[in-house]
């Protein structure tokens, strides 16, 4: 069979996903398998030596050891379940996305040069393929490696720029009592790249109960373990059916004044936040 011309992979559906072990990655990891997109590249950013399964799954456990606690009790059980109900999810799917099998049932997975994508290994690993389009699961401000003549894409879990940096889902139920999320691409600054795709509503408290039994700790891990990857999720998937050509997108124009700059919550905050605004 021919190739397809390579300008016909440039869809939203054919993304490289860069993967590095963490909440969001898995989501979007799983998200790709219940769509189907086995064939999709995945890219591991991995350390020094972890090319076998035994090193993968040391890694896997050792980041996602308190989501395994959490997944353990009923309470958060009961909140996932409302989660999954909010953002229209599939039954399970904030459990089955922690299914350290899940990666191995792509077929066009790649390990990188390093954890950290800015790395020059890095950057020579990315400039030495084909692929154009990659979805960023990194926490990481992207620096040389945006000079390479290539897309790096982000979904943000805020209303850009209404609501740019740390703890966007939380700091935009804070300040504006909503919830949002945008998709777009990349540059050398904290969320201030092209526009894309974004939305924003109402957000309604979700019920968790006996949520006073955690800690700030505790409920701030929960929270971006599961509703946090949520919201990203829903964007991604309603992107993912229109399967949008990333060589012929409108990117939208904001006004300057809306852009605000927020810094992660004061944890003696979080507390109140979580009482007040969020759970019930």
């Amino acid at each position: 069979m021919n190739k397809l011309p390579y300008m016909m992979k440039n869809r939203l559906n054919d993304i490289c996903l860069v993967f590095s072990e963490n909440p969001i990655a898995r989501a979007y990891l799983y998200l790709f398998l219940k769509e189907d997109l086995i064939s999709n590249k995945i890219i591991y950013l991995n350390s020094k030596f972890i090319f076998n399964k035994f090193f993968l799954k040391l890694n896997f456990n050792t980041t996602f050891n308190n989501t395994k606690k959490y997944l353990k009790s009923n309470n958060v059980l009961e909140f996932i379940k409302n989660i999954e109900k909010y953002f229209n999810l599939s039954d399970n799917f904030l459990i089955e996305m922690y299914n350290f099998e899940n990666i191995f049932k792509f077929k066009n997975f790649h390990f990188a040069k390093s954890s950290d994508i800015n790395n020059y290994n890095n950057i020579e690993f990315f400039k030495s393929l084909e692929d154009k389009n990659f979805l960023n699961t990194t926490n990481k401000i992207l620096k040389n490696i945006l000079d390479l003549n290539k897309n790096f894409y982000h979904i943000h879990p805020g209303y850009l720029y209404q609501v740019r940096g740390a703890d966007a889902s939380l700091n935009s139920i804070k300040y504006f009592n909503e919830i949002g999320a945008s998709f777009y691409l990349m540059d050398k600054k904290i969320d201030t790249g092209k526009i894309i795709k974004k939305f924003k509503v109402k957000f309604d408290k979700i019920f968790f109960p006996n949520n006073d039994q955690f800690n700030n700790y505790d409920l701030y891990q929960i929270w971006f373990s599961f509703f946090d990857p949520a919201l990203r999720v829903m964007l991604l998937k309603k992107m993912l059916d229109q399967n949008m050509n990333l060589d012929n997108f409108e990117t939208i124009n904001l006004k300057p004044q809306d852009n605000n700059y927020y810094s992660f919550i004061k944890k003696e905050e979080l507390k109140k936040l979580f009482n007040n605004k969020i759970f019930i």
